[in-house]
């Protein structure tokens, strides 16, 4: 299956202007032949917090329609990071539409990012859910930037029959070696492909360090550039992953009757 990440650039507050934005690129995506398409993170309001503070809870019923029409249309798996309103507040989301238009997964983040430049929890409430999605025969794990920091949540994935993980960010450029790290770290412990999609550009809390890349069980990485909006492709190959699981079984080695078992070596006399 081939696949994609889109890396642009956001509008904050300009929910017009960016859904024309991935209108263009679902449009490039599809006629590429790419079957799923992943956005980055907040892609709709744009990473600003005021911006989201401002008008996140107001545009989510268009934002959906408007999403579910081009997945519709272009019969394509699109996956797109939101702000998705809901009785808990807002959340930072990622939502999966399929090819006829229907809703296949929501996945609220679970680790809100708190710095001095960017406060999510200001306007965010955190998810309390891991979600995986099926998708032609491919099953997919859902995280959003942050939670790339989090190993527990992709071992779960892997463990629950994740084959590829999509992860949407608006990663900072000046962290931007430590991104291409932990996504090609967590691509090679869990044994799966991982698609990241990233924000490019200088709008919103702070600049953005794109790099958007597919990276293979095996560790191979292709790669967007830093400062240009585009796509980076990808195929997820399932032959490929099982010789992949079967050379190295990694998974099936684990023993996680000794992982709540610690010695403190301090503690003992001699």
């Amino acid at each position: 299956m081939k696949i994609a990440a889109v890396q642009l650039s956001g509008l904050p507050g300009d929910v017009s202007g960016n859904l024309d934005k991935i209108s263009v690129a679902v449009q490039a995506g599809a006629e590429a032949s790419c079957r799923l398409l992943l956005f980055p993170e907040i892609a709709d309001l744009g990473y600003d917090m005021p911006s989201i503070a401002l008008a996140g809870r107001d545009w989510w019923p268009r934002v959906r329609d408007k999403l579910m029409a081009l997945a519709r249309e272009h019969e394509i798996c699109l996956v797109c990071g939101v702000c998705l309103p809901g009785p808990d507040g807002l959340a930072n989301a990622l939502v999966a539409f399929g090819p006829t238009g229907d809703i296949l997964a929501r996945y609220r983040k679970i680790h809100l990012f708190t710095a001095v430049d960017a406060d999510e929890t200001e306007v965010f409430s955190p998810g309390s859910e891991i979600v995986c999605f099926d998708f032609e025969g491919v099953r997919f794990g859902l995280s959003v930037c942050y939670d790339l920091r989090f190993p527990e949540l992709y071992r779960v994935q892997a463990l629950h029959g994740c084959q590829a993980m999509l992860l949407a960010s608006a990663w900072p450029k000046r962290r931007i070696d430590i991104w291409q790290t932990l996504c090609a770290a967590r691509a090679l412990e869990n044994q799966c492909y991982l698609l990241g999609a990233n924000r490019t550009g200088d709008q919103g809390a702070f600049p953005f360090g794109g790099r958007s890349l597919f990276v293979t069980p095996g560790g191979e990485i292709t790669l967007a550039s830093a400062d240009q909006e585009g796509v980076i492709t990808g195929t997820v190959d399932l032959a490929e992953l099982a010789v992949i699981r079967q050379n190295i079984p990694a998974l099936a080695h684990r023993r996680p009757e000794l992982y709540a078992k610690v010695v403190d070596n301090s503690t003992e006399s001699l």
